[in-house]
This record gives C-alpha cells, sequence and structure tokens, in this order.
C-alpha cells in the first residue's frame, strides 16, 4: 500500500540554494523550469518499490505525456516488472531531464524528479488520456489499445529540480501544476544557435553595456526564455556568467528578433557614450 505521503520537508518551496546569476534579472522560477521541462520530455526513468528482492529502487526507461493539467502519464504493459510493481506499491517517482548536449557535460543538464503515487486512471478518463498520449507518442498507436496495456498517471505529491551545477531546489506539486510551459521552449535551440553564429559582436555589447563586465572579449548566449537571456562571457579575469532581462514576457521568434534588435542599439548608445 502507499505510504502516507505527508511531507515536512522545509525546503519544499525554496529555491534559496539556488545560486543566481548576475547581475540580477527576472527569471523563470523553478516551478517554472520543470514545467517547460516536463513539458518538452517525451522519454522518462521510472522508479519504482521492486517485489524481487523486495525494497529495492527499480529503473525503467517509459514514454511519457502529459494530461491537461501537467501530470505524467504512462501507458503500461501488465507484463512488466514495473508495471507489477507498482500494483504491490504505488509509491514511484519519474526523472526526466535535458537532451544531451556535446557542449555541456551531462551533470550541466537540467533534470527533475517527481515523486508521488502512480496509478491506473479511471475508465472514464482513458479516452482523454489515449488522445494526450497519441498527440505525444503517436509511434505507441499500433500498441495503445492492445488489453494488456493499461494508462497510469503519477499524481506528484513533490518535486526536486536541478538545473545544473547551483541551481537546484525542492518544488512543491501545487507550484508545479500552476505553472505554465515557456512559450520560447521549443524555439529557443534554433535563436541560440541565430544569436550565437550570426551575432556575436551584439553579445559582446550586450555583455560589456549591459552585465558590467566593460573588458568582455567574447559572449555565447546559453539560454533564452519568455523573461531574458543567459551570457556566458569571456573575460580577461576568467569566464563570467550574466542573465539579462527583455523588458516584458515574450511568447513569439518574432518578439525576441525585435527585443534583440532593440537592446543592441540601445547597447551600441551606451557605449558610445
Amino acid at each position: 500500500m502507499p505510504r502516507d505521503h505527508q511531507r515536512p520537508d522545509p525546503h519544499a518551496a525554496s529555491e534559496s540554494d539556488s545560486a543566481p546569476a548576475l547581475p540580477s534579472a527576472r527569471a523563470p522560477s523553478h516551478a517554472e523550469r520543470c514545467r517547460t521541462l516536463v513539458a518538452g520530455s517525451r522519454s522518462a526513468t521510472l522508479c519504482t518499490i521492486a517485489r524481487d528482492p523486495a525494497g529495492f529502487p527499480y529503473g525503467s526507461l517509459v514514454t511519457v505525456a502529459l494530461d491537461a493539467t501537467g501530470r505524467p502519464l504512462l501507458l503500461l504493459s501488465e507484463l512488466a516488472e514495473h508495471t507489477q510493481n507498482l500494483a504491490h506499491c504505488a509509491d514511484a517517482s519519474l526523472l526526466l531531464a535535458e537532451p544531451m548536449d556535446r557542449h555541456r557535460t551531462p551533470l550541466a543538464l537540467g533534470r527533475v524528479t517527481l515523486l508521488g503515487p502512480c496509478t491506473k486512471i479511471a475508465p472514464e478518463e482513458r479516452d482523454a488520456a489515449r488522445a494526450a498520449f497519441l498527440a505525444a507518442q503517436p509511434d505507441a498507436s499500433y500498441y495503445v489499445d492492445f488489453k494488456d496495456f493499461a494508462f497510469h498517471r503519477l499524481e506528484p505529491i513533490a518535486l526536486r529540480y536541478v538545473g545544473g551545477f547551483g541551481r537546484m531546489s525542492w518544488v512543491t506539486a501545487a507550484d508545479y501544476l500552476a505553472a505554465e510551459p515557456d512559450p520560447l521552449a521549443d524555439a529557443a535551440p534554433g535563436i541560440l544557435s541565430h544569436m550565437n553564429e550570426d551575432h556575436g559582436e551584439a553579445m559582446i555589447a550586450y555583455a560589456r553595456a549591459f552585465a558590467r563586465l566593460p573588458d568582455a572579449t567574447a559572449a555565447t548566449m546559453t539560454a533564452v526564455d519568455r523573461y531574458g537571456f543567459e551570457l556566458a562571457v569571456t573575460t580577461p579575469a576568467g569566464p563570467r556568467a550574466a542573465r539579462l532581462a527583455f523588458d516584458a514576457p515574450l511568447t513569439t521568434t518574432d518578439e525576441v528578433r525585435k527585443a534583440m534588435v532593440t537592446m543592441v542599439k540601445s547597447a551600441r548608445a551606451a557605449l558610445a557614450g
């Protein structure tokens, strides 16, 4: 049977153990980062409590989708070891991580672990779960209606977010479910590639004018989201990190382009003055 899921952890809603970028600028909350990461994931590591050998964590690779509220949906075979483990004890966790990036070490990638009971969905919810799962996992169409497969849903009670070195915290389920995925998540890789390949001079201007790094010799955009972007800056004193904010949250690539143009004009004017 599932354990009592009351969680006394004093860090559940805290982001105090994260390391803020300098200079300070608005950034996504850890709940928003979790929601974005989970929304963009198509596979995860499901950990269940093994029946034999009893009590050990059992990890397995699963495909995943989200229901309308952001809770993970799994399509599991009744024959699978993890499904039999869940029938014995519903306590589970689901680890999702950013895709591997040859420019970063694995431990620098963002990841989130959702903890909570994972149980079969009610029959009246199957049609909605089926539609959501196939939208994210179209290759599942050939086995989704097999009689030995059933939909399960993990009900988060807490999440642990790690956004790379020095950025981590517990996130409450309420904050996660209330957050929205970043609208620029799908476009971010293209924005980063374009800025780094075609606008290196602009990024140096951003670093010198807005990041209080007047001796910057190079800068690379490492992340972008609705609130702003992050730079890895080279200086004679060593590498520096900075986060710069947009004037208002952005939702489209066209808005980002216009904001970048405005910012580089302002940066050049500030440097000339």
